[in-house]
């Protein structure tokens, strides 16, 4: 007998629950996933003592030839039986892998029975009780490789297959899915065995409560692992119908909107409902692809670890962002149909095509930020390009300027720890606004024909860059193989100068200058940019208007503007008027002049935007001063800014006072944007924060946008007190004091202290030392709520004291129980930049802990405490030790690595600010 001889894997990472590229790769080539089937059993979930629940998992494998090293992943409790064909295979499991034994040329059932760990750190099956009701909610949430966590999967996103799921669960809880829930029957109405698709007619985990029941959901079309979902517990649900426009014979989609059900009075479902309406027929119309998933359930979770997830059929949003329990500004219900807009699309573009490894990450999610902003303005949100401007390119800048966390919009992902650091700044927002240019480049049709053509092309299997930039090429009749050679495999922003000579009132010569050093190779990356100049100019009422708009195309190092030479001169000329691309403008001189004495003058919201954008760049280069910057803001962020602008800029103006300025001027700043302490009689010092707040008008967006930057810096307002021979310093902190407690009694004209409210104002007293006695336990009565909890315990550690912040530390280094969320508020109470002569000596205790964090906490936590503990408001020798650090741990795991030297960059940035612009 001949011996069956199999090629083996490729080797294994190093680390000891990475799966690798290139042995992914291999595992796609030498299998095919037929179908996938769960069998998840929850009836104990409602015991927090239960760390367990039962899970039995079967997958139908295809094998065109012998495979020898193929494996299963799981992480858990433990494995309890592998069956391979119907029979028993010794379990030889990891910890992570389950190796599988060599099988030959054709079908296989792989059948898995193991214990899953619930999760409280929002990767894997999240659970939560909530402490108003006591009622227990569970949640998934695997991007990208965390659904090993709950159930035995292939974790890569080229097998995808289709996924049946059946759960056993209390009878009065709701339970949704990637699927049609398709039976549902009593603990005792078992029977059968394994049908053809996956499902199950038995129960296979064990003997059930006789209360429990078991809900079967109907096989789904093929998914990736990442993108399988379970969402189960007491939900309140708010039921919808849709019916596709263009598809009017079809059957209806069941839609629908749940929260929790303490949060019920919470939610409005009228206005969500018909968002989500509104949304699929625009995007179905506009690809041209049915909607390709049998419902479209929408899930507000707590506890969450990111905005939003676009699981197919089961969408799940942070409550804490997305639920308003107060009043709202109509920036956040702006930003809130943005992200839903962004998840719909992804039901196309990453669910229904799905990148084939996390290389091409930007494949989805560069492509939903890009397509919710669009649909949000097509949809009646008319700032949404302006908020997008302002906030999320903000984001990109930053990512992208720094050498430790810039990467080519296509990256290279070696394995799926990296992938986790690839969700960032270049592949959402840089992306997208590459998108934007791209559209700019070819136009809106060719851009939606070429997704039209993907969608038909590679629907319910996996796409990458090729076979996007083959479509787009078809459709557009361009090689656009050149400029994605310049824009999706360079690094850094292209620096756009303008240069302007004038001439007895006219222009004589209009240029910009290109430039970009790859911060990566190093080299010199000129890019093709189409778009717009916009010369402004005062007109007789003194608003800065717009007076001639000129089209260019910059290819080369300097690009003359053709039929700019004759016109008139303007006031202010703006580089990327109605922001078509991505790059760091550089004003003319006069032209900056403009915008730090009359910024408030631009009527326009994007080009106001713009302009704000580019002095935010100045300022993180050292090339505009934090006094510049918080003194534009203060004269011309007014209340008829763009609301997300507006808040966006007040947090970027505390920041610039906190960190990039030091001594006096970091005290003279603090103190104007809050007021501290309050003018003498008779003096004329401009307006400052505290002002601006109590003028906005009453129960506007603008005032409550005020009101929380005012409290969120409030805390710090014993920065004013640094110096011991400053007579001022005292009284401010007194001022504050009493102004906090003034808000919490009396609040202000139309300013409703909604529970958010209170509690950021408790927490600013509490980090000033003067919470009064029975304050705090007087809120945490009124507000027993999960969000009130962790506010709680945020203000409860917040006093400036050394035992304090050595607790804290402690806690988080030592204390697995804490959430996500719980976390989260210790992090916020130690990292107060006025405190930070208290945390300064345990700089070098959290530097020797980072290996530790990073090997023991998964890895959503291990960030958090990593980048939430990081000195960023130090000094000197704080930069001297984390330098360090890095060079006598340059064996620790690249993740950890990066991000250090994330932290690092924006350290040694606001220090060289200090230093350069003293």
């Amino acid at each position: 007998m001949q011996a069956i001889s199999a090629p083996e894997p490729p080797r294994r990472p190093a680390s000891p629950t990475g799966i690798g590229r290139d042995e992914a790769a291999w595992r796609s080539g030498a299998v095919t996933l037929r179908a996938l089937g769960i069998d998840i059993d929850l009836t104990g979930a409602q015991d927090a003592s239960q760390r367990v629940f039962p899970v039995r998992g079967r997958l139908r494998l295809a094998l065109e030839r012998p495979a020898r090293g193929l494996w299963v992943d799981f992480q858990g409790e433990g494995v309890d039986s592998l069956v391979v064909d119907g029979r028993e295979e010794e379990v030889d499991w990891d910890g992570s892998r389950l190796a599988l034994p060599l099988l030959g040329q054709g079908e296989h059932d792989v059948v898995v029975t193991a214990r899953g760990l619930y999760s409280n750190s929002g990767q894997g099956l999240h659970r939560f009780h909530d402490p108003v009701d006591g009622a227990t909610y569970l949640y998934t949430h695997f991007e990208p490789a965390d659904a090993r966590r709950a159930w035995p999967v292939m974790e890569q996103p080229d097998l995808k297959a289709p996924v049946s799921l059946a759960v056993a669960h209390p009878a009065s809880w709701t339970v949704l899915a990637n699927g049609l829930p398709e039976a549902t029957t009593g603990a005792g109405e078992q029977g059968g065995e394994w049908d053809g698709a996956g499902a199950t007619r038995r129960w296979p985990p064990g003997p059930l409560p006789e209360d429990a029941v078991i809900t079967r959901f109907a096989p789904t079309r093929p998914l990736p692992s990442y993108l399988t979902a379970l969402a189960a517990g007491p939900w309140h649900r708010a039921m919808g119908r849709w019916r596709s426009p263009e598809r009017p014979g079809e059957e209806p989609v069941p839609l629908s909107w749940c929260c929790r059900a303490s949060l019920a009075e919470h939610l409005d479902a009228d206005e969500l409902l018909n968002l989500t309406s509104d949304g699929l027929d625009l995007l179905e119309r506009t690809y041209g692809f049915p909607f390709p998933w049998g419902s479209y359930d929408s899930v507000l979770v707590p506890e969450y670890n990111l905005g939003a997830m676009e699981n197919p059929g089961c969408v799940t949003f942070s409550e804490e962002r997305y639920l308003f329990r107060g009043p709202a500004t109509s920036a956040q219900r702006a930003s809130r149909a943005n992200t839903v807009l962004h998840e719909m699309s992804h039901m196309w573009f990453g669910d229904l095509v799905t990148p084939r490894w996390w290389d091409d990450t930007w494949l989805k999610e560069s492509f939903a930020d890009h397509q919710g902003t669009w649909a949000a303005g097509a949809l009646g949100y008319e700032d949404a390009w302006v908020s997008f401007a302002s906030t999320r390119k903000a984001w990109a800048y930053l990512e992208d300027q720094r050498a430790a966390t810039t990467h080519p919009i296509v990256a290279d992902v070696d394995d799926v720890e990296a992938a986790r650091q690839v969700f960032d700044g270049i592949s959402y927002a840089k992306g997208a606004s590459v998108l934007k240019q791209l559209v700019a480049h070819v136009g809106d049709e060719a851009f939606h024909a070429a997704a039209r053509d993907w969608f038909a092309s590679r629907a319910f299997a996996n796409g990458s860059l090729d076979d996007f930039l083959d479509a787009l090429g078809r459709v557009s009749g361009r090689d656009m193989r050149p400029w994605a050679r310049a824009w999706l495999r360079t690094c850094g922003p292209s620096i756009l100068t303008t240069e302007i000579e004038t001439e007895n009132g006219a222009i004589s010569r209009l240029a910009v200058r290109q430039a970009c050093a790859d911060p990566v190779t190093g080299e010199s990356v000129l890019r093709p940019h189409s778009l717009i100049i916009g010369l402004y100019s005062f007109d007789a009422s003194g608003a800065l208007v717009r007076v001639r708009r000129l089209p260019a195309t910059l290819a080369e190092e300097v690009t003359e503007i053709p039929g700019a030479a004759g016109l008139a001169a303007p006031d202010l000329v703006i580089v990327n008027d109605e922001d078509l691309t991505y790059a760091v403008v550089r004003p003319d001189s006069a032209s900056l002049r403009v915008m730090l004495d009359s910024l408030g003058a631009l009527t326009d919201p994007m080009a106001r935007a713009l302009a704000w954008s580019g002095l935010h760049n100045l300022l993180r280069d050292a090339r505009l001063s934090p006094t510049d910057f918080v003194t534009a803001v203060l004269a011309h962020a007014d209340d008829a800014t763009e609301l997300s602008t507006l808040a966006t800029l007040l947090s970027q103006a505390a920041r610039a006072a906190l960190t990039y300025a030091d001594g006096q001027e970091r005290r003279d700043l603090v103190g104007r944007l809050l007021g501290l302490p309050g003018p003498a009689p008779g003096e004329d010092r401009g307006a400052d924060g505290w002002e601006l707040l109590t003028r906005s008008r009453p129960g506007s967006g603008a005032q409550l946008a005020r009101a929380r930057a005012w409290l969120a810096l409030a805390g710090n307002a014993s920065v004013l007190g640094e110096d011991g021979e400053d007579p001022c310093g005292s009284r401010a902190v007194g001022e504050a004091v009493s102004r906090l407690h003034s808000l919490l009694d009396d609040g202000l004209p139309g300013l409703e202290m909604t529970a958010e409210l209170r509690w950021q104002a408790l927490g600013a007293l509490a980090r000033l030392d003067a919470l009064a006695e029975g304050e705090l336990e007087a809120q945490r009565r009124a507000d027993p709520s999960a969000s009130g909890r962790v506010s709680a315990l945020q203000a409860g550690f917040a006093a400036p004291s050394a035992e304090a912040k050595q607790e804290i530390l402690t806690r988080l280094l030592q204390d697995r129980a804490l959430s996500n969320d719980e976390v989260g508020a210790l992090i916020s109470a130690y990292s107060t930049t006025a405190h930070r002569g208290l945390t300064a000596p345990l700089t070098g205790r959290y530097l020797d802990s980072l290996e530790r964090i990073w090997s023991e906490r998964r890895q959503e936590i291990a960030t958090r405490i990593v980048l939430g503990l990081f000195p960023l408001a130090g000094d000197g020798d704080d930069l001297s030790q984390v330098e360090s650090w890095l060079v006598h741990h340059a064996g620790a795991p690249a993740a950890l690595r990066r991000l250090v030297l994330k932290s690092e960059d924006d350290l040694a940035r606001s220090l060289r600010a200090r230093r350069v612009l003293a």
